[in-house]
């Protein structure tokens, strides 16, 4: 494949989610919350583990071309802090392996620096598309809309208990996203990009907060 001439895939964010429900549904490990990515991708999808030093290139995850495995930095199981960036970034390259696969499966390389030369190569408006379609499956997948808009409805009502309405709407958000994120295994800032992006905010209630 010539790096000069990829292109992307259209995918919606509703398409992407669908893709994430139905791989969802077909696993019962992936159906408790928080979800074991690591397991799943181990286990259920029987991909191989590897390491190398790819942080150095801003990341702490590939997956590899063949679709056969990821590889890792070898310091992203080392520090307790960075656990939740671990697991988003393993159901990003998960992302890539769902909606992405016949890009992947085109390309045939063997090494880290092999693979990174390609993607360098890819225009720049193409390879952040295929990177917001990962992310995107990334938090759908780990934070299930049905699931999400109940813990949402929770976390708001107990907000509006312990006053935190007086601090505005952001204020809220900030009780939401610490509430919530333990619960789905995933950071505070991965959370509130799901919750903004979700179809139920502004909450009805927090809505009125700025009316």
């Amino acid at each position: 494949m010539n790096p000069a001439k990829f292109k992307a895939p259209f995918l919606t964010r509703e398409a992407i989610e669908a893709i994430a429900n139905q791989i969802r549904g077909q696993y019962k490990s992936a159906q408790k919350i928080p979800i074991d990515i690591l397991g799943f991708a181990e286990f259920d999808l029987g991909l191989e583990f590897d390491f190398a030093p790819i942080q150095q290139l801003k990341q702490d995850a590939f997956l590899y071309p063949d679709l056969s495995g990821i590889w890792f930095d070898k310091w992203a199981f080392k520090e307790p802090s960075q656990q939740h960036r671990l697991r988003f970034s393993a159901a990003h390259e998960l992302g890539h392996l769902f909606l992405h696969k016949d890009i992947y499966g085109a390309v045939n390389f063997k090494t880290v620096k092999q693979w990174v030369a390609f993607i360098n190569a890819i225009p720049a408006v193409e390879y952040y598309w295929i990177e917001k379609h990962a992310d995107e499956f990334a938090g759908r997948f780990l934070i299930p809309t049905n699931i999400l808009a109940g813990a949402v409805d929770e976390a708001v009502n107990d907000a509006e208990g312990e006053g935190i309405f007086s601090q505005g709407s952001d204020g809220v958000m900030d009780y939401c996203c610490r509430a919530l994120h333990g619960d789905f295994g995933v950071s505070r800032q991965a959370m509130e990009t799901r919750i903004r992006k979700s179809e139920f905010w502004p909450h009805a209630k927090v809505a009125k907060l700025s009316s």
